[in-house]
């Protein structure tokens, strides 16, 4: 990608994207200035590989706005992530967030507590008090404590308005933020505020009789998590919006040992509390919203497999499936369109749609040959003063749907993709016997150790899928310290998937 065009190309792929697939995709940025395409599938102001994202914000001026904000946004939250469907474990949560409630000493907004379907540890707050904690979160923690702290980070969040802060800010900066010292003082902001959020989380979970040692327990298993996936833990850059959980993790421990707290005896054992409410918690993605083989994708329930390109980064939400160019300079995701229309129709409204759009046009439409019968093809093309996307969208039957194939590609590497994009959609065709039977999900499993067995004895006892060092960082202890006799260990197990019939 040539950098010094990347916002305004990357601006028409956006286009591009809000008429295939319903929203903007967004860019994600580092410190080199790059900038690629995603598929958005993090909640606000973090993308999913932790990069600070842009995006058009609503205008919060008061705390009403921000309880109307956060209630349509929990709408899309809903609709792009999905709210877990476990009144368990919603309920655990939300009783957490009650307790930590209690030690506000002015609450603005009705605060409510959901477990997000996300595979990811993840947590995050949106204006108005709409909380939200990822049932990655959920299996990472090691007790009730680290849980805790969590939530009281996210309702600081919500009661200091962080969201409002920051926008007024970027106003004060001005919007475009075009000096680099300008996006560094935000960054720095952001990075202020996750600091204050981890204090007050820290002052609630103690009020509620909580261990406020929680919050630096779980920065560290954050921080082991990330030595884990890319050997090292993530160095600090110029532009992060979050301190690294190595930073966070040290600050916290000193910071619990001086504040001042009285266990909660109604709390219990904190740790077989939480494992008991999170034993049997699917970890991994879920087999109902398919699953990858490596670059194959593969949905036992809607019967089909797609293929995406070799070395392309792969991703699949509620919204989309797709993949992107290991420099974001191509997209291609698959994503359902309709019940009612066919082809030649959907394609139309699409046309119809893309009048509206003065930089974006059809450049041919036609009908093709699609696996299972007859789909349409429209070639796009969008223009801006940066430069231009072309894009093939294809519409095709499968089932009891209408599907949408897209491809993206700057214009001057369209040759070079259209092939690869081509190959997807002709990849796509139903399962195979073995392929449906091969599916399998992954649960959480408690198991008590034996006493003085290590965690690779454990595991080999135990039919666990972790690998050794996974085990280690889910339970938070090292990989071969010997095990007390009846303790309490988070393992995984698989289990074959029976997909749901229409």
């Amino acid at each position: 990608m040539h950098s010094r065009h990347s916002h305004e190309l990357l601006t028409v792929i956006c286009c591009v994207a809000a008429l295939v697939l319903g929203a903007c995709a967004s860019s994600s940025g580092s410190g080199s200035g790059k900038r690629t395409i995603i598929l958005q599938e993090s909640p606000p102001d973090e993308s999913a590989d932790g990069q600070p994202t842009r995006r058009k914000e609503p205008v919060l001026v008061s705390k009403a706005e921000d309880a109307r904000v956060g209630r349509e946004a929990t709408r899309q939250v809903e609709a792009e992530i999905g709210i877990l469907d476990d009144d368990e474990l919603n309920a655990y949560v939300n009783r957490i967030g009650q307790r930590l409630l209690k030690g506000l000493p002015h609450r603005s907004f009705k605060y409510e507590f959901h477990v997000v379907d996300q595979v990811e540890p993840n947590a995050f707050a949106l204006p108005g008090g709409y909380i939200f904690i990822s049932r990655g979160l959920l299996a990472l923690a090691n007790n009730e404590d680290e849980l805790a702290n969590v939530i009281g980070h996210e309702i600081t969040h919500a009661a200091q308005r962080h969201a409002a802060a920051r926008q007024a800010l970027i106003k004060q900066k001005g919007m475009l933020l075009i000096l680099p010292t300008q996006a560094a003082d935000v960054a720095a902001y952001g990075r202020d505020m996750e600091r204050s959020a981890d204090k007050g989380g820290q002052i609630l979970a103690a009020a509620a009789g909580y261990d406020p040692q929680g919050m630096a327990t779980f920065m560290g298993s954050l921080r082991d998590r990330e030595r884990l996936l890319h050997g090292a833990s993530r160095r600090a850059r110029f532009f992060d919006t979050h301190p690294t959980s190595s930073e966070r993790a040290s600050v916290n421990a000193i910071r619990a040992s001086e504040i001042r707290w009285v266990r909660n005896p109604a709390l219990g054992d904190t740790v077989v509390s939480h494992l008991r409410e999170i034993d049997g918690i699917d970890i991994g993605p879920r087999p109902e919203g398919g699953v990858f083989v490596d670059e194959r994708f593969l949905h036992p329930d809607l019967d089909f497999q797609v293929r995406f390109p070799d070395g392309w980064r792969t991703m699949n939400s509620r919204r989309a499936v797709g993949a992107q160019a290991p420099r974001g300079e191509a997209v291609v995701f698959l994503n359902a369109e309709s019940k009612d229309l066919d082809p030649k129709a959907a394609a139309e409204a699409f046309i119809e749609e893309t009048q509206r759009q003065g930089s974006v046009k059809i450049t041919k439409s036609k009908p093709v040959k699609v696996p299972g019968g007859d789909g349409w093809r429209l070639e796009v093309e969008a223009a801006q003063r940066g430069g231009t996307v072309t894009a093939l969208v294809t519409f095709l039957p499968h089932g009891d749907a209408l599907w949408r194939f897209t491809g993206a590609s700057l214009a001057f590497d369209s040759q070079k993709y259209q092939g690869r994009m081509l190959n997807t959609f002709r990849s796509f065709r139903p399962l195979t016997p073995e392929q449906r039977a091969s599916i399998q999900g992954t649960r959480l499993s408690v198991v008590k150790a034996r006493d003085g067995e290590t965690i690779a004895q454990l595991c080999d006892r135990t039919d666990n899928v972790w690998s050794v060092p996974e085990t280690s960082l889910s339970n938070g202890v090292l990989g071969q310290r010997v095990l007390e006799g009846g303790r309490l260990v988070k393992i995984a197990r698989s289990y074959p998937y029976e997909p749901r019939r229409p």
